[in-house]
C-alpha cells in the first residue's frame, strides 16, 4: 500500500514530460542529448513476494 507521503511524488513522477524535464535539468547537456525521450518507459514497481506479500515500490523509468 502506498504511504500518504508517496502519493504526490508518484503522481508527479508518473508523467513522462516531467521526467524528461527533470533529466534535462540535472544531466549535463552532452549526456541528455544522447537520450531518445520518445522511448521513456515507466516500469511497474509492484510485485508479490515468495511469501505472497504485496509490495509497492518507487517509480522506475528507462530511456534509450
Amino acid at each position: 500500500m502506498a504511504k500518504h507521503y508517496d502519493t504526490g511524488y508518484k503522481e508527479l513522477f508518473s508523467y513522462p514530460e516531467f521526467v524528461q524535464q527533470l533529466i534535462e535539468g540535472f544531466t549535463p547537456p552532452e549526456i541528455a542529448e544522447l537520450m531518445d525521450f520518445s522511448t521513456l518507459r515507466l516500469h511497474s514497481g509492484n510485485y508479490i513476494t515468495p511469501l505472497f506479500e504485496e509490495k509497492f515500490e518507487d517509480l522506475v523509468w528507462s530511456v534509450q
